[in-house]
């Protein structure tokens, strides 16, 4: 399955496209079947969600953070990125076999952005366990409440017990700035608010506290126990009286979407955000801050370094550079780790394969690039067939550059003696792919996938001069 997002790289994109070469267009189509342009008919955009001929792609704000949506090991996780990933299976629940399935595309923005991003049209559904305001209900359309929720007082458990506000006797909340927290506390009368530290957010304060910090918070009772098995030392105290309904948000002219949206928090009701909750609690930050592969440290500076590498191989060899980015990306985060018996370089790829393509020293930026592009062009060669769709080829092909081309055809002629399509990746050969080589094949896949449809809306994204100073370069 194959749910993806954009890690907002774009100003790193504009800088690389301003400073390099024309990209070359893959004969790989995957770029133009599979991941259409914003004016596409196949994306939501500016009409509304057609539940008998849904988009390819629905695109989804969803909110930064270390509950919300994260990434740990390349991989992202969250309460939000669990239910959303029940949600894109719920919108696919009738897709006939002939029609492509509607994935659902992640846009991480920061908590307070999800309203105006979504009324300035940058995504279709906000999420990010926003609790319902009346006065924004007038700007755009909440869902059914996921979730009820209470905000509760959260200190170390060594400290006195305060059983509700009235009781913290001239105690300070330590609250994190532009939380949802300070309209709860506002709402208290004679209540003292200290501001958190810069950047805090409300997971690495209550990690904070439970390291031993005096401080009490004000904290969704969610998000509590969400915490309460990693952070042993916090305790709840007194509560809010009122409860706070928490939903998705929808841009007004998506009626239709917001119905799906409805009738599929319908269907799991009280368990999606407690089964959200479960399989997500063990992939939670130590340090309770958000990762994301934006902010790994010098991400943005390396894929800068490297796109004009990447763009001059990929132009010699008739494929994407963004393609090739994201295979680096998931390969190595673009860092060339040298190993000189196995895979190595930022492609990771194997000396001997290096030397099948003709490049002698795989090691170096250029010479690793250029190896794998063009064992990526081989592979490509192989699967290009009438028979074989075009982003299934892009599958194949992927999945032969992580487990070898041997391995993907004895994968499709397993397939076709199963009654399975050979021809077709998903619900089909990746069915095999999953038993004889393991669930890490499909994720190699789909995260791929993710980061080359990532790169692709960040390019698109870019500010209109930094597009006119890439235009020009290709004239």
């Amino acid at each position: 399955m194959r749910i993806f997002y954009s890690i907002g790289i774009a100003c790193c994109l504009a800088l690389a496209m301003t400073a390099t070469a024309q990209a070359a267009k893959p004969k790989v189509a995957a770029a133009d079947s599979e991941h259409p342009q914003l004016d596409s008919p196949t994306e939501l955009a500016d009409s509304d969600y057609d539940p008998a001929n849904p988009p390819r792609r629905v695109r989804v704000l969803v909110a930064k953070g270390a509950s919300t949506f994260f990434f740990r090991n390349g991989a992202p996780h969250g309460v939000e990125h669990a239910m959303l990933y029940q949600l894109e299976l719920f919108l696919n629940r009738n897709r006939p076999a002939s029609r492509a399935p509607t994935r659902l595309l992640y846009v991480p923005v920061e908590p307070g952005e999800l309203i105006p991003a979504l009324m300035a049209g940058r995504g279709d559904v906000a999420a990010g366990l926003m609790p319902v305001i009346p006065g924004v209900g007038q700007l755009v359309e909440y869902s059914s409440p996921y979730l009820d929720d209470r905000w509760c007082l959260v200190r170390h458990r060594s400290r006195a017990a305060v059983p509700d506000l009235a009781a913290l006797d001239g105690e300070s909340l330590t609250l994190p700035k532009a939380s949802f927290a300070r309209r709860v506390a506002a709402s208290q009368p004679g209540l003292r608010i200290m501001d958190a530290a810069e950047g805090a957010s409300t997971e690495s304060l209550l990690v904070s506290i439970n390291g031993g910090s005096d401080a009490v918070t004000l904290a969704s009772q969610y998000v509590f126990k969400l915490w309460q098995k990693r952070l042993p030392n916090l305790r709840q105290d007194g509560c809010i009286d009122n409860a706070v309904n928490v939903s998705w948000a929808v841009a007004p002219q998506h009626p239709q979407l917001l119905a799906e949206l409805n009738r599929f928090i319908a269907t799991k009701g009280a368990r999606l955000a407690s089964q959200a909750a479960t399989q997500t609690q063990r992939f939670l930050p130590a340090d309770g801050r958000a990762d994301l592969p934006e902010s790994a440290e010098g991400g943005l500076d390396r894929l800068a370094v490297l796109a004009p590498v990447f763009q001059v191989v990929a132009a010699a060899n008739d494929m994407d550079w963004l393609l090739l980015a994201a295979i680096g990306q998931r390969e190595s985060k673009l860092k060339g780790v040298t190993r000189q018996n196995g895979p190595t370089g930022v492609m990771q790829v194997n000396p001997s394969t290096a030397r099948k393509m003709g490049v002698k020293d795989p090691h170096g930026n250029e010479g690793n690039i250029t190896a794998a592009a063009r064992y990526l062009s081989y592979l490509r060669k192989m699967f290009t067939r009438s028979e074989i769709a075009e982003d299934d080829q892009l599958y194949f092909m992927l999945a032969a550059y992580n487990a070898g081309e041997g391995r993907v055809q004895q994968m499709r002629r397993q397939a076709a003696k199963e009654g399975l399509d050979p021809n077709r990746w998903g619900g089909n050969v990746e069915i095999v792919a999953r038993r004889m080589v393991g669930q890490r094949l499909l994720d190699y896949v789909s995260s791929v996938n993710r980061f080359y449809l990532a790169y692709q809306a960040s390019e698109r994204d870019s500010s209109p001069k930094a597009k006119v100073a890439s235009m020009a370069e290709r004239d």
